[in-house]
Protein backbone atom coordinates (compact mmCIF):
# COMPACT_ATOMS: atom_id res chain seq x y z
CA UNK A 1 0.00 0.00 0.00
CA UNK A 2 2.84 2.34 0.87
CA UNK A 3 4.47 1.68 -2.53
CA UNK A 4 1.18 2.43 -4.31
CA UNK A 5 0.80 5.65 -2.32
CA UNK A 6 4.32 6.80 -3.26
CA UNK A 7 3.69 5.97 -6.92
CA UNK A 8 0.44 7.86 -6.80
CA UNK A 9 2.14 10.92 -5.32
CA UNK A 10 4.84 10.82 -8.01
CA UNK A 11 2.20 10.64 -10.72
CA UNK A 12 0.35 13.57 -9.19
CA UNK A 13 3.55 15.61 -9.05
CA UNK A 14 4.26 14.85 -12.71
CA UNK A 15 0.69 15.82 -13.58
CA UNK A 16 1.00 19.06 -11.63
CA UNK A 17 4.30 19.84 -13.34
CA UNK A 18 2.71 19.25 -16.75
CA UNK A 19 -0.26 21.47 -15.83
CA UNK A 20 2.08 24.20 -14.56
CA UNK A 21 4.13 23.93 -17.77
CA UNK A 22 1.06 24.34 -19.99
CA UNK A 23 -0.29 27.05 -17.73
CA UNK A 24 2.93 29.02 -18.13
CA UNK A 25 2.77 28.57 -21.89
CA UNK A 26 -0.84 29.81 -21.98
CA UNK A 27 0.01 32.81 -19.78
CA UNK A 28 2.98 33.68 -21.99
CA UNK A 29 0.85 33.33 -25.12
CA UNK A 30 -1.79 35.63 -23.64
CA UNK A 31 0.84 38.18 -22.59
CA UNK A 32 2.48 37.97 -26.04
CA UNK A 33 -0.90 38.39 -27.71
CA UNK A 34 -1.67 41.47 -25.60
CA UNK A 35 1.74 42.94 -26.44
CA UNK A 36 1.19 42.16 -30.13
CA UNK A 37 -2.22 43.87 -30.07
CA UNK A 38 -0.69 46.88 -28.32
CA UNK A 39 2.08 47.15 -30.93
CA UNK A 40 -0.27 46.40 -33.86
CA UNK A 41 -2.76 49.10 -32.86
CA UNK A 42 -0.28 51.58 -31.38
CA UNK A 43 -0.12 53.90 -34.39
CA UNK A 44 -3.58 54.49 -35.94
CA UNK A 45 -2.13 57.27 -38.12
CA UNK A 46 -0.38 54.61 -40.25
CA UNK A 47 -3.64 52.77 -41.01
CA UNK A 48 -5.37 56.11 -41.50
CA UNK A 49 -2.86 57.15 -44.19
CA UNK A 50 -3.27 53.77 -45.93
CA UNK A 51 -7.07 54.14 -45.73
CA UNK A 52 -7.00 57.61 -47.31
CA UNK A 53 -4.75 56.46 -50.16
CA UNK A 54 -6.20 52.97 -50.72
CA UNK A 55 -7.77 54.14 -53.98
CA UNK A 56 -4.28 54.84 -55.28
CA UNK A 57 -2.91 51.31 -55.01
CA UNK A 58 -5.79 48.85 -54.60
CA UNK A 59 -6.30 48.56 -58.37
CA UNK A 60 -2.69 47.41 -58.84
CA UNK A 61 -2.66 44.10 -60.72
CA UNK A 62 0.03 42.82 -58.35
CA UNK A 63 -2.49 43.05 -55.51
CA UNK A 64 -5.19 41.24 -57.47
CA UNK A 65 -5.39 38.23 -55.15
CA UNK A 66 -5.88 40.55 -52.17
CA UNK A 67 -8.21 43.06 -53.83
CA UNK A 68 -10.32 40.26 -55.26
CA UNK A 69 -11.49 39.18 -51.82
CA UNK A 70 -10.83 42.29 -49.76
CA UNK A 71 -11.71 45.95 -50.26
CA UNK A 72 -8.55 47.66 -49.00
CA UNK A 73 -10.35 50.96 -48.31
CA UNK A 74 -12.79 49.26 -45.93
CA UNK A 75 -10.04 47.02 -44.51
CA UNK A 76 -7.78 49.91 -43.50
CA UNK A 77 -10.77 51.94 -42.31
CA UNK A 78 -11.71 49.09 -39.95
CA UNK A 79 -8.10 48.83 -38.75
CA UNK A 80 -8.08 52.58 -38.12
CA UNK A 81 -11.30 52.39 -36.11
CA UNK A 82 -10.04 49.42 -34.06
CA UNK A 83 -6.72 51.17 -33.46
CA UNK A 84 -8.45 54.38 -32.33
CA UNK A 85 -10.77 52.39 -30.04
CA UNK A 86 -7.79 50.50 -28.59
CA UNK A 87 -5.99 53.75 -27.80
CA UNK A 88 -9.14 55.25 -26.29
CA UNK A 89 -9.39 52.26 -23.92
CA UNK A 90 -5.75 52.81 -22.94
CA UNK A 91 -6.53 56.53 -22.46
CA UNK A 92 -3.88 57.47 -25.03
CA UNK A 93 -6.56 59.16 -27.16
CA UNK A 94 -9.22 61.50 -25.81
CA UNK A 95 -12.54 62.02 -27.58
CA UNK A 96 -12.47 65.38 -29.28
CA UNK A 97 -14.78 67.26 -31.62
CA UNK A 98 -14.17 70.49 -33.54
CA UNK A 99 -15.66 73.72 -32.15
CA UNK A 100 -19.39 74.15 -32.65
CA UNK A 101 -18.76 77.05 -35.06
CA UNK A 102 -17.47 74.49 -37.56
CA UNK A 103 -19.21 71.30 -36.44
CA UNK A 104 -22.76 72.67 -36.66
CA UNK A 105 -22.40 73.91 -40.28
CA UNK A 106 -20.88 70.54 -41.18
CA UNK A 107 -23.82 68.67 -39.63
CA UNK A 108 -26.25 70.99 -41.42
CA UNK A 109 -24.48 70.23 -44.71
CA UNK A 110 -24.92 66.50 -44.05
CA UNK A 111 -28.58 67.02 -43.10
CA UNK A 112 -29.19 68.95 -46.32
CA UNK A 113 -27.55 66.15 -48.36
CA UNK A 114 -29.72 63.49 -46.65
CA UNK A 115 -32.86 65.59 -47.15
CA UNK A 116 -32.03 66.05 -50.84
CA UNK A 117 -32.48 62.30 -51.42
CA UNK A 118 -36.22 63.02 -51.34
CA UNK A 119 -36.06 65.10 -54.51
CA UNK A 120 -32.83 64.24 -56.35
CA UNK A 121 -33.35 63.11 -59.96
CA UNK A 122 -30.44 60.66 -59.52
CA UNK A 123 -31.45 58.52 -56.51
CA UNK A 124 -29.06 55.61 -57.22
CA UNK A 125 -25.92 57.66 -57.72
CA UNK A 126 -27.08 60.14 -55.07
CA UNK A 127 -27.45 57.39 -52.46
CA UNK A 128 -24.02 55.96 -53.27
CA UNK A 129 -22.45 59.42 -53.15
CA UNK A 130 -24.06 60.20 -49.78
CA UNK A 131 -22.92 56.85 -48.36
CA UNK A 132 -19.33 57.55 -49.41
CA UNK A 133 -19.52 61.06 -48.00
CA UNK A 134 -20.79 59.84 -44.62
CA UNK A 135 -18.50 56.84 -44.16
CA UNK A 136 -15.34 57.80 -46.05
CA UNK A 137 -15.09 61.58 -46.52
CA UNK A 138 -16.57 62.51 -43.12
CA UNK A 139 -14.35 59.90 -41.46
CA UNK A 140 -11.42 61.64 -43.18
CA UNK A 141 -12.50 64.87 -41.45
CA UNK A 142 -13.22 63.50 -37.95
CA UNK A 143 -10.33 61.04 -37.49
CA UNK A 144 -7.50 63.62 -37.51
CA UNK A 145 -9.12 65.16 -34.42
CA UNK A 146 -8.61 61.85 -32.62
CA UNK A 147 -5.48 60.47 -34.23
CA UNK A 148 -3.22 63.53 -34.34
CA UNK A 149 -2.86 63.84 -30.59
CA UNK A 150 0.73 65.16 -30.81
CA UNK A 151 3.32 66.30 -33.34
CA UNK A 152 4.91 62.85 -33.72
CA UNK A 153 1.66 61.20 -34.81
CA UNK A 154 1.23 63.76 -37.59
CA UNK A 155 4.85 63.33 -38.70
CA UNK A 156 4.36 59.55 -38.95
CA UNK A 157 1.25 60.19 -41.07
CA UNK A 158 3.28 62.35 -43.47
CA UNK A 159 6.06 59.76 -43.66
CA UNK A 160 3.60 57.09 -44.86
CA UNK A 161 2.39 59.42 -47.63
CA UNK A 162 5.98 60.19 -48.64
CA UNK A 163 6.91 56.49 -48.72
CA UNK A 164 3.90 55.77 -50.94
CA UNK A 165 5.06 58.48 -53.34
CA UNK A 166 8.56 57.00 -53.50
CA UNK A 167 7.06 53.61 -54.39
CA UNK A 168 4.94 55.28 -57.08
CA UNK A 169 8.03 56.95 -58.51
CA UNK A 170 9.88 53.62 -58.63
CA UNK A 171 6.86 52.07 -60.38
CA UNK A 172 6.81 54.84 -63.00
CA UNK A 173 10.55 54.62 -63.70
CA UNK A 174 10.58 50.82 -63.97
CA UNK A 175 7.36 50.82 -66.01
CA UNK A 176 9.13 51.87 -69.18
CA UNK A 177 9.68 55.57 -69.84
CA UNK A 178 10.23 56.60 -73.44
CA UNK A 179 11.64 60.02 -74.40
CA UNK A 180 9.50 62.05 -76.77
CA UNK A 181 6.42 59.90 -76.16
CA UNK A 182 3.06 61.62 -75.56
CA UNK A 183 1.64 59.64 -72.67
CA UNK A 184 0.03 59.89 -69.25
CA UNK A 185 1.83 58.05 -66.46
CA UNK A 186 -0.03 56.32 -63.67
CA UNK A 187 1.43 54.15 -60.93
CA UNK A 188 0.31 51.19 -58.79
CA UNK A 189 -2.87 50.94 -60.86
CA UNK A 190 -3.85 54.58 -60.20
CA UNK A 191 -4.32 57.21 -62.92
CA UNK A 192 -2.10 60.21 -63.59
CA UNK A 193 -4.27 62.58 -61.52
CA UNK A 194 -3.93 60.41 -58.40
CA UNK A 195 -0.15 60.30 -58.94
CA UNK A 196 -0.04 64.10 -59.17
CA UNK A 197 -2.29 64.61 -56.15
CA UNK A 198 -0.33 62.36 -53.78
CA UNK A 199 3.02 63.58 -55.13
CA UNK A 200 2.04 67.21 -54.55
CA UNK A 201 1.19 66.45 -50.93
CA UNK A 202 4.50 64.59 -50.60
CA UNK A 203 6.49 67.58 -51.90
CA UNK A 204 4.87 69.93 -49.36
CA UNK A 205 5.22 67.32 -46.60
CA UNK A 206 8.95 66.87 -47.30
CA UNK A 207 9.42 70.66 -47.19
CA UNK A 208 7.69 70.62 -43.79
CA UNK A 209 9.84 67.79 -42.44
CA UNK A 210 13.05 69.50 -43.61
CA UNK A 211 12.40 72.11 -40.92
CA UNK A 212 10.90 69.76 -38.35
CA UNK A 213 13.54 67.02 -38.21
CA UNK A 214 16.72 67.98 -36.36
CA UNK A 215 19.40 65.67 -37.78
CA UNK A 216 21.34 67.15 -40.70
CA UNK A 217 21.70 63.72 -42.30
CA UNK A 218 17.89 63.40 -42.43
CA UNK A 219 17.57 66.90 -43.92
CA UNK A 220 20.06 66.02 -46.68
CA UNK A 221 18.20 62.75 -47.30
CA UNK A 222 14.91 64.66 -47.64
CA UNK A 223 16.49 67.07 -50.15
CA UNK A 224 17.51 64.06 -52.23
CA UNK A 225 14.21 62.17 -52.16
CA UNK A 226 12.12 65.28 -52.90
CA UNK A 227 13.31 64.83 -56.49
CA UNK A 228 11.05 61.77 -56.76
CA UNK A 229 7.65 63.43 -56.08
CA UNK A 230 8.68 66.47 -58.13
CA UNK A 231 9.57 64.12 -61.01
CA UNK A 232 6.25 62.27 -60.52
CA UNK A 233 4.13 65.40 -60.72
CA UNK A 234 6.04 66.72 -63.75
CA UNK A 235 5.90 63.52 -65.76
CA UNK A 236 2.39 62.28 -64.87
CA UNK A 237 0.69 64.77 -67.21
CA UNK A 238 -1.91 66.20 -64.82
CA UNK A 239 -2.27 69.98 -65.05
CA UNK A 240 -4.42 70.40 -61.94
CA UNK A 241 -1.95 68.95 -59.39
CA UNK A 242 1.03 70.69 -61.04
CA UNK A 243 -0.65 74.12 -61.06
CA UNK A 244 -2.01 73.60 -57.53
CA UNK A 245 1.49 72.84 -56.25
CA UNK A 246 3.01 75.82 -58.06
CA UNK A 247 0.34 78.20 -56.72
CA UNK A 248 0.65 76.79 -53.18
CA UNK A 249 4.41 77.41 -53.16
CA UNK A 250 3.89 80.86 -54.70
CA UNK A 251 1.39 81.76 -51.95
CA UNK A 252 3.87 80.62 -49.30
CA UNK A 253 6.69 82.58 -50.93
CA UNK A 254 4.60 85.78 -51.19
CA UNK A 255 3.41 85.42 -47.58
CA UNK A 256 6.97 85.11 -46.27
CA UNK A 257 8.38 87.92 -48.45
CA UNK A 258 5.61 90.35 -47.48
CA UNK A 259 6.05 89.60 -43.78
CA UNK A 260 9.81 89.97 -44.13
CA UNK A 261 9.44 93.42 -45.73
CA UNK A 262 7.05 94.51 -42.98
CA UNK A 263 9.63 93.60 -40.38
CA UNK A 264 12.42 95.36 -42.29
CA UNK A 265 10.39 98.58 -42.55
CA UNK A 266 10.09 98.59 -38.79
CA UNK A 267 13.88 98.17 -38.47
CA UNK A 268 13.35 94.80 -36.86
CA UNK A 269 15.59 91.84 -37.59
CA UNK A 270 13.88 89.51 -40.07
CA UNK A 271 12.71 86.32 -38.41
CA UNK A 272 15.07 83.40 -38.95
CA UNK A 273 12.07 81.15 -39.79
CA UNK A 274 11.19 83.33 -42.77
CA UNK A 275 14.73 83.45 -44.15
CA UNK A 276 15.21 79.70 -43.78
CA UNK A 277 11.99 78.88 -45.66
CA UNK A 278 12.72 81.44 -48.42
CA UNK A 279 16.20 79.95 -48.95
CA UNK A 280 14.76 76.43 -49.13
CA UNK A 281 12.10 77.63 -51.60
CA UNK A 282 14.79 79.12 -53.88
CA UNK A 283 16.79 75.91 -53.68
CA UNK A 284 13.78 73.71 -54.52
CA UNK A 285 12.76 75.95 -57.43
CA UNK A 286 16.33 75.73 -58.74
CA UNK A 287 16.26 71.92 -58.37
CA UNK A 288 12.92 71.78 -60.21
CA UNK A 289 14.28 73.81 -63.13
CA UNK A 290 17.31 71.52 -63.37
CA UNK A 291 14.99 68.51 -63.36
CA UNK A 292 12.89 70.04 -66.15
CA UNK A 293 15.99 70.78 -68.25
CA UNK A 294 17.49 67.29 -67.87
CA UNK A 295 14.16 65.42 -68.25
CA UNK A 296 12.50 67.65 -70.88
CA UNK A 297 12.31 64.78 -73.40
CA UNK A 298 10.05 62.87 -70.97
CA UNK A 299 7.73 65.84 -70.31
CA UNK A 300 6.24 66.16 -73.79
CA UNK A 301 2.66 65.48 -72.69
CA UNK A 302 2.89 67.87 -69.72
CA UNK A 303 4.28 70.74 -71.84
CA UNK A 304 1.66 70.18 -74.53
CA UNK A 305 -1.27 70.05 -72.09
CA UNK A 306 -0.08 73.20 -70.34
CA UNK A 307 0.15 75.00 -73.69
CA UNK A 308 -3.56 74.26 -74.29
CA UNK A 309 -4.44 76.45 -71.32
CA UNK A 310 -3.29 79.55 -73.17
CA UNK A 311 -6.33 79.52 -75.49
CA UNK A 312 -8.51 77.17 -73.36
CA UNK A 313 -8.23 74.47 -76.02
CA UNK A 314 -8.54 70.71 -75.75
CA UNK A 315 -11.37 68.25 -75.24
CA UNK A 316 -10.86 68.13 -71.46
CA UNK A 317 -11.08 71.92 -71.08
CA UNK A 318 -14.11 72.17 -73.38
CA UNK A 319 -15.92 69.46 -71.41
CA UNK A 320 -15.20 71.20 -68.12
CA UNK A 321 -16.42 74.57 -69.45
CA UNK A 322 -19.64 72.86 -70.56
CA UNK A 323 -20.03 71.35 -67.09
CA UNK A 324 -19.34 74.68 -65.38
CA UNK A 325 -21.98 76.36 -67.54
CA UNK A 326 -24.56 73.67 -66.69
CA UNK A 327 -23.85 73.99 -62.95
CA UNK A 328 -24.20 77.79 -63.06
CA UNK A 329 -27.43 77.67 -65.09
CA UNK A 330 -28.99 75.42 -62.42
CA UNK A 331 -28.98 78.24 -59.86
CA UNK A 332 -31.28 80.49 -61.90
CA UNK A 333 -34.43 78.54 -61.03
CA UNK A 334 -36.12 79.60 -57.78
CA UNK A 335 -36.66 77.95 -55.28
CA UNK A 336 -34.51 75.11 -56.64
CA UNK A 337 -31.44 77.32 -56.48
CA UNK A 338 -31.75 77.60 -52.68
CA UNK A 339 -31.54 73.85 -51.93
CA UNK A 340 -30.13 72.51 -55.23
CA UNK A 341 -31.26 69.70 -57.51
CA UNK A 342 -30.29 67.09 -54.91
CA UNK A 343 -27.17 65.09 -54.18
CA UNK A 344 -25.86 63.39 -57.32
CA UNK A 345 -28.39 65.41 -59.36
CA UNK A 346 -25.78 67.16 -61.50
CA UNK A 347 -25.46 63.97 -63.54
CA UNK A 348 -29.14 64.27 -64.52
CA UNK A 349 -29.16 67.98 -65.42
CA UNK A 350 -25.97 67.54 -67.43
CA UNK A 351 -26.54 64.20 -69.16
CA UNK A 352 -30.03 63.04 -68.14
CA UNK A 353 -28.50 60.00 -66.45
CA UNK A 354 -28.30 58.45 -62.99
CA UNK A 355 -24.57 57.79 -63.01
CA UNK A 356 -21.32 59.26 -61.69
CA UNK A 357 -20.88 62.62 -63.42
CA UNK A 358 -19.64 65.74 -61.63
CA UNK A 359 -18.52 69.24 -62.70
CA UNK A 360 -14.87 68.84 -61.58
CA UNK A 361 -15.20 71.84 -59.26
CA UNK A 362 -16.21 71.33 -55.64
CA UNK A 363 -17.93 74.72 -55.31
CA UNK A 364 -20.01 74.28 -58.48
CA UNK A 365 -20.76 70.69 -57.44
CA UNK A 366 -22.16 71.77 -54.08
CA UNK A 367 -23.87 74.82 -55.59
CA UNK A 368 -25.74 72.77 -58.20
CA UNK A 369 -26.63 69.81 -55.94
CA UNK A 370 -27.17 71.46 -52.52
CA UNK A 371 -27.95 74.98 -53.67
CA UNK A 372 -26.98 78.38 -52.32
CA UNK A 373 -27.62 77.15 -48.76
CA UNK A 374 -25.15 74.27 -49.14
CA UNK A 375 -22.67 76.61 -50.85
CA UNK A 376 -22.94 79.07 -47.95
CA UNK A 377 -22.33 76.34 -45.35
CA UNK A 378 -19.29 74.96 -47.19
CA UNK A 379 -17.83 78.44 -47.81
CA UNK A 380 -18.25 79.30 -44.12
CA UNK A 381 -16.41 76.08 -43.14
CA UNK A 382 -13.50 76.95 -45.45
CA UNK A 383 -13.20 80.60 -44.38
CA UNK A 384 -13.53 79.84 -40.66
CA UNK A 385 -10.89 77.12 -40.95
CA UNK A 386 -8.49 79.52 -42.71
CA UNK A 387 -8.98 81.92 -39.82
CA UNK A 388 -8.21 79.15 -37.31
CA UNK A 389 -5.07 77.94 -39.09
CA UNK A 390 -3.84 81.53 -39.37
CA UNK A 391 -4.31 81.87 -35.60
CA UNK A 392 -2.49 78.55 -35.12
CA UNK A 393 0.52 79.80 -37.07
CA UNK A 394 0.68 83.08 -35.17
CA UNK A 395 0.40 81.32 -31.82
CA UNK A 396 2.97 78.62 -32.61
CA UNK A 397 6.74 78.55 -32.39
CA UNK A 398 9.59 76.32 -33.53
CA UNK A 399 8.32 72.88 -34.62
CA UNK A 400 4.63 73.78 -34.25
CA UNK A 401 5.15 76.81 -36.50
CA UNK A 402 6.48 74.72 -39.38
CA UNK A 403 3.93 71.92 -38.90
CA UNK A 404 1.00 74.36 -38.94
CA UNK A 405 2.43 76.10 -41.99
CA UNK A 406 2.69 72.65 -43.61
CA UNK A 407 -0.94 71.86 -42.76
CA UNK A 408 -1.99 75.16 -44.35
CA UNK A 409 0.04 74.42 -47.49
CA UNK A 410 -1.44 70.95 -47.89
CA UNK A 411 -4.91 72.36 -47.26
CA UNK A 412 -4.39 75.05 -49.94
CA UNK A 413 -2.98 72.47 -52.37
CA UNK A 414 -6.00 70.18 -51.97
CA UNK A 415 -8.41 73.13 -52.06
CA UNK A 416 -6.94 74.33 -55.37
CA UNK A 417 -6.96 70.77 -56.68
CA UNK A 418 -10.65 70.45 -55.88
CA UNK A 419 -11.33 73.33 -58.30
CA UNK A 420 -9.94 71.33 -61.24
CA UNK A 421 -10.56 67.63 -60.70
CA UNK A 422 -12.50 65.02 -58.76
CA UNK A 423 -15.75 65.24 -56.85
CA UNK A 424 -16.23 65.93 -53.15
CA UNK A 425 -15.36 62.33 -52.21
CA UNK A 426 -12.29 62.19 -54.45
CA UNK A 427 -10.99 65.20 -52.51
CA UNK A 428 -11.27 63.54 -49.10
CA UNK A 429 -7.71 64.63 -48.30
CA UNK A 430 -9.02 68.21 -48.34
CA UNK A 431 -11.23 67.22 -45.40
CA UNK A 432 -8.30 65.43 -43.76
CA UNK A 433 -6.22 68.61 -43.65
CA UNK A 434 -9.34 70.51 -42.63
CA UNK A 435 -9.60 68.27 -39.57
CA UNK A 436 -5.84 68.56 -39.02
CA UNK A 437 -6.22 72.32 -38.52
CA UNK A 438 -8.41 71.71 -35.46
CA UNK A 439 -6.20 68.85 -34.25
CA UNK A 440 -3.24 71.25 -34.16
CA UNK A 441 -5.33 73.85 -32.40
CA UNK A 442 -5.60 71.36 -29.54
CA UNK A 443 -1.91 70.34 -29.80
CA UNK A 444 -0.77 73.98 -29.48
CA UNK A 445 -3.11 74.51 -26.53
CA UNK A 446 -1.81 71.38 -24.77
CA UNK A 447 1.81 72.37 -25.41
CA UNK A 448 1.22 75.82 -23.91
CA UNK A 449 -0.49 74.31 -20.85
CA UNK A 450 2.36 71.82 -20.35
CA UNK A 451 4.93 74.60 -20.74
CA UNK A 452 3.20 76.85 -18.21
CA UNK A 453 2.81 73.90 -15.85
CA UNK A 454 6.51 73.05 -16.12
CA UNK A 455 7.50 76.68 -15.61
CA UNK A 456 5.20 76.90 -12.63
CA UNK A 457 6.68 73.73 -11.16
CA UNK A 458 10.24 74.94 -11.66
CA UNK A 459 9.62 78.16 -9.75
CA UNK A 460 8.38 76.38 -6.65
Amino acid sequence: MKFISILHNKNMMKLNNILIFFQNIIVRLIVSFIKFIDIFFKYPEIYFALFLTAGVYKADARLYLISRYLDLTIFFEILTILSVYHNILLKKIKLFLPPKQIFMPYLLLIFLAILSLLYTPSPLYGSEKLFRFLFITSVSFIFPLLIFKDKDSYVRFLIVLIMLTLIMGFDIITGGLKPGEFSFYGALGANYLAVGRISGIAVLSIITLIFVLKKKSLKIFLFLIILVPIFNILIAGGRGPLLSLAISILILFMYLVLHSFKLLRRDIMVKKNYLNIILVMFLLIFISFLLIIFCKDFLVSTFYRLSLLENLEGRSIETRISMYRTALISIYNFPQNMIGVGIGGFSYIYNRSDMRIYPHNIFLEILSELGILGMFLFTFIILFSLRVVSSNIKGANNVNYYLNLGVLLNFIFMFLNSQFSGDINDNRLLFTFLGSIYAFRRIIKNDKENLSHNNGSSTI
